[in-house]
């Protein structure tokens, strides 16, 4: 990144560059003023010298001593300072008295241009080491009464009869005045440093305090507001320092009050970052998430689509490894409803991360027995039934338990796993992921009640079994599937032996302990899919589904001779009790269902007119 200049840099250079800039211009008008004023003293003194000249060699010739003229010429040089002194002829002058006697060098082209014109020429040689000025000024006839050329000369009045052509060295003018120059530069210089130094002083305290507030609107940016301004000018800048202070701390306050009032909200403190902006836009946000996440799981119909959602939370979370567990509070077992690897379409049954034990035994997990969440981090191996995966992975990840409480106590677990080398991820999140489950409890809480009650109206209190109404619930959804798939369904109709004389004989405790073990005796004996009903009274009804042709009555003689051979221990003794089964298969027996439990009744008839204690398969 380009970097930028403070303002004390621009401003220093600025004022620099505007002192140069008028040192410069000042400094040059001097020396062109001197220059100018050096070059008009010595025309000035070049023009009294050449009227002198003039009107000596005026004087000589008409006192006759113009031979003289030479001494009087070295005299005028040394006096005035002249290096070189010419007397110049005119045309009309060489026509009557011919060349100077004097040898001198011909003419410039300086000179021949002002013999020609007759106006005054002047010029400047300058080299490194000397200046000469040069100047040529020009004599013309005159008939006045004091001089009267014209009658010593042939010559028209106006006509050039000559010219004094001067040589001025000015070389000790320009050293005055580039000495003059250097003083100037000197003074300059030293007044500019002065002039600089007073204001960096002044500006100082100014520009240290812009250069504090670009760091905290820098710092600001990034979401810190504790860098506070620690230079206070006493004026009006000061003011503008202590308005940022104020500000910063009164956003910092407000953004640690919502981080707060977040916190008490979801019941768990947010991890914070050094930027409180991004920190509070990612809260805001999230909370946003977590109450339409809420709506949404308000409307679910079963807890089903509310542990998909949880997945799709977690995915979202991009928590790569997870588990939900849901606690059956009567069976005292755990079941594996949803986990990372799992369908969309379905939910998991796997165990991938803990002991098979906690299935059976739900106590055996360390959340359901404690009620608490359980973290790796505070003991090693905290959690014994913690696998970690297969035996190259183990010892590399790490867990994090969450409890989800239904009624009180432990209904759902949610298991988070990660690997230990790279789990600053996984502690970011976590706050979410507990407010987001904290939103998931009383939901749940509704849906697990609901459900209880509406599986406690479909079973049947004194045996366990489902009753008759949720037979009438199930029977066209296996209908359609048996169908569907071409199998079959065995419709067994079971029926207690004499059961009414236990009733008379022993009351109706030991007929209702006699149902109960008739109920438990047949659950064993068929497929965990199978269906067992009480149809009424002491019939009941076992649908064998997907059952192949004729191996309906083989399971119903299996009942049969084991409920025969079941004991049931009354007070004084133990008696025996068998049944009687009648069978049909939906749809071969007939094309609809409850024909077939009808001709399923038929068959028990005929069980109970042949002897009882036996099973009769409908045929037409």
């Amino acid at each position: 990144m380009k970097e930028i200049r403070s303002i004390k840099t621009k401003l220093l250079i600025r004022i620099i560059l505007s002192f140069i800039f008028l040192s410069v211009v000042i400094q040059s008008i001097v020396f062109v003023s001197f220059r100018n004023f050096s070059m008009n003293a010595s025309k000035e003194r070049a023009l009294s010298a050449a009227e002198i000249i003039r009107d000596t060699i005026t004087s000589f010739m008409l006192l006759g001593v113009y031979d003289k003229r030479d001494v009087f010429l070295d005299r005028i040089k040394h006096a005035n300072g002249l290096k070189e002194i010419k007397i110049l002829r005119g045309k009309a002058v060489m026509q009557q008295f011919g060349q100077s006697s004097r040898h001198e060098a011909p003419p410039t082209l300086l000179e021949d241009e002002v013999l020609k014109t007759g106006n005054i020429k002047s010029a400047v040689t300058e080299s490194a080491f000397n200046v000469e000025y040069d100047i040529v000024i020009p004599y013309k006839a005159v008939a006045d009464e004091r001089v009267k050329c014209l009658q010593c000369h042939q010559a028209a009045e106006g006509e050039v009869l000559g010219a004094v052509s001067l040589k001025v060295d000015i070389t000790a003018q320009r050293r005055t005045g580039a000495s003059m120059l250097s003083y100037m530069v000197a003074v300059s210089l030293l007044f500019s440093v002065g002039t600089l130094y007073i204001i960096y002083i002044f500006f100082k305290p100014y520009t240290e305090l812009f250069q504090r507030l670009r760091q905290g609107f820098d710092h600001a940016s990034q979401g810190d507001f504790y860098n506070k301004i620690d230079i206070i000018p006493a004026d009006e800048a000061g003011d503008v320092a202590r308005g940022f202070n104020t500000m910063t701390e009164n956003l910092s306050k407000t953004l640690s009050s919502i981080d707060n009032k977040v916190s008490l909200l979801i019941g768990y403190q947010i991890t914070k970052t050094a930027n409180a902006l991004k920190d509070t836009t990612k809260t805001v946000d999230m909370l946003v998430k977590i109450y339409n996440f809420k709506r949404t799981i308000e409307k679910d119909a079963a807890k089903n689509d509310i542990f998909l959602r949880i997945k799709q939370m977690m995915t979202e979370m991009a928590i790569e490894q997870f588990t939900v567990y849901e606690v059956d509070l009567d069976k005292k077992t755990m079941t594996n409803v949803v986990s990372s690897d799992s369908a969309e379409d379905g939910l998991s049954e796997a165990i991938a991360w803990c002991d098979e034990s906690i299935l059976t035994n739900s106590d055996q997990c360390r959340v359901v027995r404690t009620g608490s969440i359980v973290d790796c981090r505070e003991f090693p191996q905290i959690c014994q039934c913690f696998k970690g995966g297969d035996a190259n992975q183990r010892g590399r990840y790490g867990y994090f338990c969450i409890p989800i409480y239904i009624g009180g106590r432990v209904g759902d677990v949610v298991q988070i796993v990660y690997n230990e080398v790279n789990d600053e991820h996984i502690w970011s999140v976590i706050p979410y992921i507990k407010a987001y489950l904290q939103e998931c409890e009383p939901v749940l809480v509704g849906k697990t009640y609901m459900e209880l009650l509406r599986r406690r109206s479909l079973v049947d209190q004194l045996t366990g079994l489902y009753n008759r109404r949720f037979l009438e619930e199930i029977s066209n959804t296996l209908c359609s599937s048996a169908l569907r798939k071409k199998t079959l369904i065995g419709i067994l109709l079971i029926d207690i032996d004499h059961f009414k004389q236990v009733n008379d004989t022993y009351g109706h405790d030991i007929g209702d302990k006699v149902l109960q073990k008739a109920a438990a005796v047949i659950k064993s004996s068929v497929r965990e899919a199978d269906i067992v009903i009480r149809y009424g009274g002491e019939e009941i009804i076992v649908l064998l589904v997907d059952v192949m042709e004729g191996k309906s009555s083989d399971v119903a003689q299996k009942i049969r001779q084991n409920m025969e051979k079941e004991s049931i221990e009354i007070p004084g003794g133990a008696i025996n009790k068998t049944i009687s089964i009648g069978v049909s298969e939906f749809p071969k027996s007939a094309d609809k269902f409850w024909a077939c439990v009808k001709l399923s009744d038929t068959a028990l008839y005929k069980a109970k007119n042949e002897g009882r204690n036996r099973v009769v398969h409908h045929s037409p």
